[in-house]
């Protein structure tokens, strides 16, 4: 299963704030070039959205930045993940609508890649952001 990418720096982003003090906020831009040069403006929507979750909390100004809100042990990986990714499809005929497949009546590839799906899930819930480090 392909995570998008901004669930796959959400991840890194709430790995990278459990590896520092937690009284030091992280500024958006040193979290950004940790990351590897990721745009400041697209580390900022991610931050928002995690703090919109309550997994972070956010402080403006001079010396302000971004610290974690929850315990590493206590942030579930597939439930972080579920919340990141929303309802995405993972194949044309997840969709609302059915998708494009003319072969939906008859197709047991759709219960198959369902199931996987939520054992995928079912493995990551299993594990802590406190275990990725």
């Amino acid at each position: 299963m392909k995570l998008l990418a901004s669930t796959d720096f959400a991840l890194r982003t709430l790995m990278a704030l459990a590896n520092e003090p937690p009284e030091r906020p992280f500024s958006v831009e040193a979290m950004a070039q940790k990351l590897g040069g990721l745009s400041r403006n697209h580390l900022h929507k991610i931050v928002q959205e995690l703090a919109s979750l309550g997994l972070v909390r956010t402080v403006r100004g001079a010396g302000g930045g971004v610290t974690l809100a929850v315990a590493p042990k206590e942030i579930r990986v597939g439930a972080l993940i579920r919340q990141l990714e929303g309802d995405q499809p993972v194949v044309e005929c997840f969709r609302a609508d059915g998708g494009c497949c003319t072969l939906t009546t008859g197709c047991r590839l759709r219960g198959f890649i369902h199931t996987a799906r939520e054992d995928f899930y079912r493995n990551l819930d299993e594990h802590t952001l406190a275990d990725c480090f």
